[in-house]
């Protein structure tokens, strides 16, 4: 601007005068590392800078930390963190439209996630009968691996029997390897909902959110024990007590007996005969 001199510029916009005059001095020591530092981290191209500096310092000179994070920057040799691939054998079958029409047709299974007192994460693998609505387990852990999925499904087949099918989302711990040879060593078709499809598994994510407007938002649990202990009571209530609207307001243990005692019992061939 003509006719204003730079100490009134200066001083409007509250600028220091010595910042325009500023010409920076040249840094022996930069000069020496800047060819250096390039050709080290392309011999080492998963080395971070502290590790490096930790190499220079020992190797070539003293760099304090701050310096060699400038130059680190200036040369543009921050270390991009590589993306996880996740290596699957096969896809699991997607059966949008499969539902249950008796017993032990459908389990559902999935994941929720909440906190204990301390701060600590964990997840509930809960497990679904589709057409009784009975809640068979509710299994608390601060982490679940295939392993631990497969753990509390055997448990479950033990005391229930098998079921013909298993639905889950395209979770790690529900489509690893592992589980798809179980599933096809005790005869049990593994299938999942579609990616970002949560209306196809919709008894869990029912059940879900009942179970967290009836008890893991009004209650606290101070440990994972205690987490244990009070969901295994809430599932026992849930199943014994609480009416459902879709089962006609029985508990889905009433409405469970029921379905058995309609299902048709099968006559051996020795005792048709001599009834005949």
């Amino acid at each position: 601007m003509i006719g204003v001199s730079e100490r009134r510029i200066c001083a409007v916009l509250d600028f220091c005068r010595a910042a325009i005059r500023y010409e920076p001095r040249p840094r022996p020591r930069d000069e020496r590392l800047k060819p250096i530092l390039p050709v080290l981290a392309w011999m080492e191209p998963r080395m971070g800078k502290r590790r490096m500096r930790r190499t220079v310092c020992n190797l070539l000179e003293h760099v304090s930390r701050g310096a060699f994070e400038r130059l680190w920057q200036l040369l543009k040799l921050q270390v991009k963190p590589r993306k996880k691939r996740r290596f699957r054998s096969r896809a699991l079958p997607v059966a949008g439209f499969l539902r249950a029409r008796r017993p032990k047709e459908v389990w559902c299974i999935d994941f929720m996630k909440d906190w204990t007192l301390k701060g600590f994460p964990m997840r509930i693998l809960s497990v679904v009968d589709e057409h009784t609505r009975q809640c068979l387990a509710l299994a608390v852990g601060p982490r679940f691996t295939a392993a631990d999925v497969l753990d509390v499904l055997e448990g479950l087949i033990l005391r229930h029997g098998a079921p013909a099918n298993i639905r889950s989302d395209n979770g790690p711990e529900f489509v690893a390897t592992k589980v798809q040879r179980w599933g096809e060593a005790v005869g049990v078709r593994l299938v999942r909902s579609a990616p970002a499809s949560p209306w196809e598994n919709p008894f869990a994510e029912s059940f879900h959110s009942r179970f967290r407007d009836e008890f893991t938002e009004s209650e606290a649990f101070g440990s994972m024990e205690e987490a244990r202990v009070l969901c295994e009571a809430y599932r026992r209530w849930y199943n014994e007590a609480r009416p459902h609207s879709a089962l006609k307001y029985m508990t889905p243990n009433e409405f469970a007996a029921g379905c058995e005692n309609s299902l048709p019992v099968p006559v051996q061939p020795g005792l048709a005969g001599a009834a005949a």
